[in-house]
């Protein structure tokens, strides 16, 4: 049997951490008893209670046609967080939205404006107001523009992100070659043995910013593979999800040459891959765009292939890469000496999400293949 090493896979599962790792260490101070003792803190149930209440009255107020009421309860049900469904459960946090949507519905575009001043603010986000109100943002912004609101979101969690990258360059020295090298050692790949060859192992992480364009035939590759493009409120969505921790890197690289992406962390739907999962976590790395910054269109079978015949060889190599990067496979063959690379396909997706292969299955019958001999 030909000894084979994988490199690298789109979709590639690791195996696991090694059996030989001690795990981390125990400071035995904290095993020590403690005289101190905190004050208990309250239940979520114990929060429930409260906010249900002050819905019940808001909505009493809301019958009785006395809106300046229903802005006072709606007012103390945010400062109590009753809006927040991790503190409260998302059952008590969708009345607070509800009740923000019907006192909405009732008022004129004056009383709108004051509403709207009244949430910025407590603090809420925009976000949470645009959902609150079932309208798309860029409804809101226009009448936040109207009203002569000046409401700009809270810190995001990518400048959060920036920051913490920023100290860990600083007093770590930290950067993406460093993470890039770590990662090749995870999966039990020697850089220094590619550098001996003049092969740079991290070189993916130069050029990023020419990806920028989505014009760039490479999008419509990664398009024909892992990456999912929604059309939704007048934005487009672009999709990279994974379960394994070297897509977990790049993906997120990879989009941020677009733009700073957003994480989106869930269990993934079907039977894990590996036996000693019981159920996988998926991570989705997403970035929303202008509806018309998205280039290619949906494109059959037919049309698909009118468009690469059209490609010049660059173009054409740069849409191989991206499917190589969503569905691609490079195999190493020590014993024959020759690199591989294959490119699975599905024979039919799921009608009803697009998302499932349900014929075929990810079978090397449409593929791609290169050598290259190894001396």
């Amino acid at each position: 049997m030909h000894l084979i090493e994988c490199i690298a896979k789109g979709g590639f599962k690791i195996n696991g951490p090694s059996i030989k790792d001690k795990g981390p260490m125990v400071n035995e101070e904290s095993l020590k008893p403690s005289n101190e003792t905190s004050l208990p803190r309250p239940t979520q149930a114990g929060r429930t209670k409260p906010c249900t209440e002050l819905i019940k009255q808001a909505m009493r107020c809301l019958g009785n046609g006395d809106k300046d009421c229903v802005m006072r309860k709606i007012e103390e049900a945010i400062k109590t967080d009753c809006h927040n469904g991790h503190a409260v459960g998302k059952e008590v946090a969708d009345g607070v939205r509800e009740l923000v949507h019907k006192l909405w519905l009732r008022n004129n575009d004056e009383e709108r404006c004051e509403f709207l001043r009244m949430l910025k603010s407590l603090n809420v986000s925009r976000t949470w107001a645009t959902r609150a109100v079932h309208r798309t943002i860029h409804y809101l912004d226009e009448l936040l523009a109207r009203c002569g609101i000046d409401w700009e979101n809270r810190t995001t969690r990518n400048s959060v992100i920036e920051n913490i990258e920023g100290l860990l360059r600083e007093r770590f020295g930290w950067s993406e070659v460093k993470m890039c090298e770590e990662l090749w050692r995870f999966v039990g790949v020697n850089v220094n043995e590619f550098r001996k060859y003049d092969i740079e192992p991290c070189s993916w992480l130069s050029g990023l910013e020419l990806l920028s364009d989505l014009r760039c035939p490479y999008w419509l590759g990664m398009a024909k593979s892992d990456l999912v493009v929604w059309k939704h409120d007048n934005k487009i969505r672009l999709r990279l999800s994974t379960t394994n921790a070297i897509d977990a890197i790049f993906f997120p690289t990879l989009l941020g040459a677009v733009k700073k992406p957003s994480l989106n962390i869930e269990f993934e739907r079907g039977a894990p891959s590996a036996k000693y999962v019981r159920k996988a976590i998926a991570l989705g790395y997403y970035v929303d765009l202008g509806i018309d910054k998205w280039p290619w269109p949906e494109l059959s079978a037919n049309e698909l292939e009118k468009v690469l015949n059209s490609f010049s060889d660059e173009e054409l190599a740069k849409y191989v890469a991206g499917e190589i990067d969503g569905d691609g496979t490079v195999w190493y063959d020590h014993e024959n000496g020759y690199v591989a690379v294959f490119i699975s396909a599905c024979k039919k997706m799921s009608e009803e999400d697009g998302a499932r292969c349900v014929e075929g299955g990810y079978r090397r019958e449409v593929r791609h293949r290169w050598r290259r001999w190894v001396a």
